[in-house]
């Protein structure tokens, strides 16, 4: 694996995870403050958390984004990425980046 620990999937769910007491070495927090599905708006504890990044377009530039998702389902109908970004919705870690063309 080299330098680069490989990327998580995102296919994983975290059901059952406690979001009120969460270790923030792992997480970034001690608390995660939602009520629904970023894609789907229904309750996430219907199918359980799927937080995944992805890199979106917003106006002239691209921004990391985090979904909380409620199923692998909503996590892919998630649009896809500009062309030179990670290719598929990912847990984190160190991110291969796609290299960059310049001249």
């Amino acid at each position: 694996m080299g330098l680069l620990r490989r990327i998580r999937s995102a296919e994983s769910s975290v059901a059952g995870l406690d979001t009120s007491d969460l270790d923030p070495g792992r997480w970034g927090t001690t608390v995660i403050s939602f009520s629904s599905c970023s894609v789907c708006d229904r309750a996430v504890e219907l199918g359980g958390l799927h937080p995944v990044w992805i890199s979106l377009r917003v106006a002239t530039d691209v921004l990391p984004l985090l979904v909380n998702a409620c199923s692998a389902q909503c996590v892919a109908e998630l649009p896809p990425p500009p062309e030179g970004y990670v290719q598929s919705a990912h847990t984190g870690g160190r991110v291969g980046q796609p290299s960059a063309d310049r001249d």
